[in-house]
């Protein structure tokens, strides 16, 4: 198959989870005897945060269009009405993108020829059919957050798109549920993420001088929390003087307003030599085999990879019961802990697992088994399969 992978948004220097998935599925269905093509929207030139095979075919879309004078003139129409309707405004919103990518759209798939494309967003999905909507090859639209997050349910263009998608991709079996009851007509699987199966893993037996609690995650206040986390080692540092706070990872697009409110939040609590901001990485296994607890206390997630990661690599988890990502990977009390919202909640779940070593060997153990249900090889297997159908036209049910 030939197969296109899409989301017409920057993706060149990002280190996010969507962009780690595109990389890994782009290298999978490679090494599965299949072409694949990258379609991304960048407007400087550069190269993917995550390794791509080199038989990858990488296509910027910016690289197929022409001038930017007709979204001008649409934008002017959007902010014109924008005071009257915002339903109107985003139907001219749409309209505009649509006119600006159609040509270069139109381009892409003549020079790369398709049989299937997977769109990487629902928005992504509204652009192809908006701007190409006599194409016909079969489009696959992934959710990569949950049905409410994953869909701007008001904007009618990427609700038809889910109708017009030979399948709708949803992480979470609870996911599958809702976009049923909002969308009962569309075609729609269940397929986790692919999660590491790593050759080593944590020795959490071992006695050690510090011992360490990691959160691999961007810096964002409202979805990833990372302050909650600081306020809750902040409650127990004292009690546990071995215990160190390490945070992987950054602030999107380069910006820094949250990062010093954290750096400040640390100074405050006076916890510069407990608690460190590390930045990002390109060998996440050994932050994860050298740690003894993962924690992600996100607000909502598509699915937690990082976290997933983590427990592959023998690690117990600690995450918020109320966040749909995290509490389908956490089986409280067996593979780590789910907690109650808030600083004091989690600084609870934390402490069980900080002041008992042998709890922390047998959850992470237990954690380690629990995500081979989330192998490369069944997860990239029954991809293949779905998009083997939705080539073929037939129904797809997994």
């Amino acid at each position: 198959m030939r197969i296109l992978l899409a989301r017409i948004a920057a993706l060149y220097g990002r280190n996010g989870g969507m962009e780690q998935v595109e990389s890994r599925m782009a290298n999978a269905m490679i090494q599965r005897g299949h072409d694949v093509g990258i379609l991304s929207y960048d407007t400087q030139e550069g190269k993917p945060y995550y390794p791509v095979d080199t038989s990858v075919r990488m296509l910027n879309l910016n690289n197929f269009i022409g001038s930017s004078k007709d979204l001008l003139v649409f934008k002017c129409i959007r902010e014109a009405v924008r005071p009257f309707s915002k339903k109107k405004a985003l139907y001219w919103r749409n309209k505009g993108r649509y006119s600006y990518f159609r040509e270069g759209m139109r381009k892409v798939l003549r020079q790369f020829k398709p049989d299937v494309i997977v769109s990487f967003d629902a928005e992504s999905s509204a652009v192809f059919f908006g701007a190409c909507p006599d194409f016909q090859i079969p489009l696959v639209t992934m959710f990569h957050f949950s049905v409410n997050e994953a869909v701007n349910w008001e904007d009618s263009q990427e609700i038809e798109a889910l109708r017009k998608s030979a399948c709708v991709q949803v992480l979470l079996k609870d996911d599958l549920v809702k976009l049923k009851e909002k969308l009962p007509q569309v075609q729609a699987v269940c397929v986790p993420n692919v999660v590491p199966m790593y050759p080593v893993v944590a020795d959490l037996g071992k006695k050690k001088s510090t011992y360490t609690i990691i959160d691999v995650a961007r810096l964002t206040r409202h979805q990833k929390q990372p302050h909650l986390l600081i306020e809750a080692f902040s409650r127990i540092a004292d009690k546990f003087p071995q215990w160190h706070l390490e945070f992987w990872g950054s602030e999107p697009d380069g910006k820094k307003v949250y990062t010093r409110e954290l750096q400040n939040l640390i100074e405050t609590k006076k916890l510069n030599d407990k608690i460190t901001l590390c930045g990002n990485t390109n060998d996440v296994l050994s932050k994860y085999v050298n740690a003894d607890i993962i924690v992600l206390p996100s607000a909502y997630e598509g699915f937690g990879l990082a976290l997933a990661e983590g427990m592959s690599a023998g690690l117990p988890g600690v995450g918020f019961k109320s966040c749909m990502g995290v509490n389908e990977l956490i089986e409280d009390g067996r593979t780590g802990y789910l907690v109650g919202e808030g600083a004091e909640e989690l600084a609870g779940g934390l402490s069980r697992l900080m002041e008992n070593q042998d709890l922390r060997v047998k959850m992470g153990k237990a954690a380690h088994e629990a995500m081979k249900q989330y192998s490369p090889e069944k997860i990239w297997g029954t991809w293949e399969k779905i998009l083997s159908l939705a080539v073929e036209g037939k129904k797809i049910i997994m």
